[in-house]
C-alpha cells in the first residue's frame, strides 16, 4: 500500500496562460546593447586632414602627369611628322633615280637593239655587194674598175656608209647613257 502523504502531489505542466503571468516562465528578450560611436578624437580629425592632403597632392600630381603625357605626345606626333616628310622625300627622290635608270637602261638597249638592226642591214648590203662581185667576175671572168663606178655599185656602197654613220653616231649615244650612269 501507498503511503500518499510522502509522496509529493503530482506537478502539472502550466498551461500557456500560467507561463505568461508567471516570470520565472516566460523569457524575456535580453536588453539591447546601445552602442556608442565615439566622436573623432583630434587625432582622428588630424589623419583625417592629412589624407585629405595626400589626396589633393595625388590629384595634381596626377593632373601634372597627364600634362607632361599630352607634352610628351605631342613630341611624339611632331617627330613622326617630321620622320614621315623625310621618308616622303627620301622616297620620292629614290623612285625617280629608280625612272631615270629605268629609262637610260631602256635607251641603251634600244640603242644596242638599234645597232643590231643596222648592222644587219649592213650586212646584207655587204652581201649583195659581194654578189654582184661575183656574178660580174662569173660573167666576164674579172672585175674591172669601171664596175665600181656603175651607178648600182656606186648606191651599194653610198647605202654601207650611212649605215656606218648611223652605227657610230648610235654607239656614241649608247657610250654617253653609260658615262651618265657611272657617275649617278
Amino acid at each position: 500500500m501507498s503511503d500518499n502523504k510522502n509522496t509529493e502531489p503530482e506537478k502539472k505542466s502550466p498551461s500557456g496562460e500560467e507561463i505568461a503571468k508567471d516570470k520565472t516562465f516566460s523569457r524575456e528578450m535580453p536588453a539591447q546593447e546601445k552602442i556608442e560611436t565615439p566622436q573623432p578624437s583630434p587625432e582622428i580629425e588630424k589623419e583625417k586632414g592629412f589624407l585629405g592632403e595626400v589626396a589633393e597632392d595625388i590629384g595634381e600630381g596626377a593632373k601634372k602627369v597627364g600634362e607632361k603625357a599630352t607634352e610628351l605626345t605631342d613630341r611624339v606626333v611632331d617627330k613622326l611628322k617630321k620622320g614621315l616628310s623625310q621618308a616622303y622625300e627620301v622616297g620620292a627622290k629614290v623612285v625617280d633615280e629608280l625612272s631615270q635608270a629605268a629609262q637610260d637602261y631602256a635607251e641603251k638597249y634600244k640603242a644596242e637593239s638599234e645597232i643590231k638592226k643596222l648592222k644587219s642591214e649592213r650586212d646584207l648590203l655587204i652581201t649583195q655587194l659581194g654578189h654582184s662581185v661575183l656574178k660580174r667576175y662569173l660573167e666576164k671572168g674579172n672585175v674591172s674598175e669601171s664596175f665600181f663606178n656603175e651607178k648600182e655599185i656606186i648606191d651599194q656602197f653610198d647605202q654601207i656608209e650611212k649605215l656606218d654613220k648611223q652605227i657610230i653616231n648610235t654607239g656614241k649615244r649608247l657610250d654617253k647613257a653609260e658615262e651618265s650612269n657611272k657617275t649617278v
